[in-house]
């Protein structure tokens, strides 16, 4: 597996809040890129497509109150993976956030689509902690 880690960014919102927020796909949705199309979500799993690459879907496989959401490869996907998202106290009534993306890539896809996963994840992290600006 290929590990990507987001920045760890300050969120201005307790942990319980942004971990309420990420526990339901359907408010992920703000969260993605234009490049997302057709998004289809309810609570607990979500699919879509990058557009020109892939359809992908997910389900949450497990939460861990405030803690961390565990979220696995659901149905046909092009590539195995998990998407973790941590959550730490800090001070005041904020949060950090760290999003851990792991992928079964073979050599070739992994020299292709290394810097756009990371791209993704920081993104992801970017977008969460303006949601909650």
């Amino acid at each position: 597996m290929t590990e990507f880690i987001s920045d760890r960014l300050v969120v201005n919102a307790s942990c319980n809040k942004v971990y309420s927020f990420l526990s339901d796909f359907t408010n992920f949705e703000q969260l993605m890129p234009d490049q997302i199309k057709n998004w289809k979500a309810d609570q607990d799993t979500c699919s879509f497509t990058i557009e020109g690459l892939a359809d992908l879907s997910m389900r949450i496989a497990s939460k861990n109150p405030h803690k961390n959401i565990h979220i696995i490869a659901d149905g046909k996907n092009p590539i195995d993976y998990t998407l973790d998202c941590f959550f730490f106290e800090n001070e005041g009534d904020s949060c950090k956030v760290e999003l851990v993306f792991n992928a079964e890539l073979n050599p070739f896809i992994k020299s292709v689509a290394s810097r756009p996963l990371q791209n993704f994840v920081n993104m992801l992290a970017t977008k969460l902690q303006e949601h909650f600006a």
